[in-house]
């Protein structure tokens, strides 16, 4: 069964309510949060983004951290380096073995889209 989801997710509030919840007033780098269900929440969302520099990016929250995991078809040397697999956070992600195992199969389903 296919773990990533590609819908995008649908806004738990509107904007104007979110932002005085959960603004940062100094403007602080990572204090972003995200603007969904709790059931979206759960999804590893995902984007194909094709073009010279394919991709599938994936989105999953995991105990309040965002984590941003992108597959990319090529690595690339140089200005724009980067290997298949980049993995970014704004804090320190702990996982689960079964959180663990739905991010590999994540990365895999991401794999057989750009390879398939």
């Amino acid at each position: 069964m296919p773990i990533l989801s590609f819908e995008k997710p649908a806004k738990a509030r509107d904007f104007k309510t979110h932002t005085k919840m959960y603004s940062s007033s100094a403007d602080i780098a990572g204090t972003y949060v995200p603007n969904m269900s709790e059931a979206d929440m759960e999804k590893w969302k995902a984007k194909h983004v094709k073009g010279a520099n394919e991709r599938v990016e994936i989105r999953k929250t995991v105990n309040g951290t965002q984590m941003l995991i992108i597959v990319y078809k090529e690595r690339r040397d140089g200005v724009d380096h980067h290997e298949n697999v980049q993995i970014s956070t704004n804090g320190k992600i702990q996982l689960s073995f079964t959180k663990w195992q739905e991010m590999t199969q994540a990365i895999e389903e991401a794999r057989a889209i750009l390879f398939p």
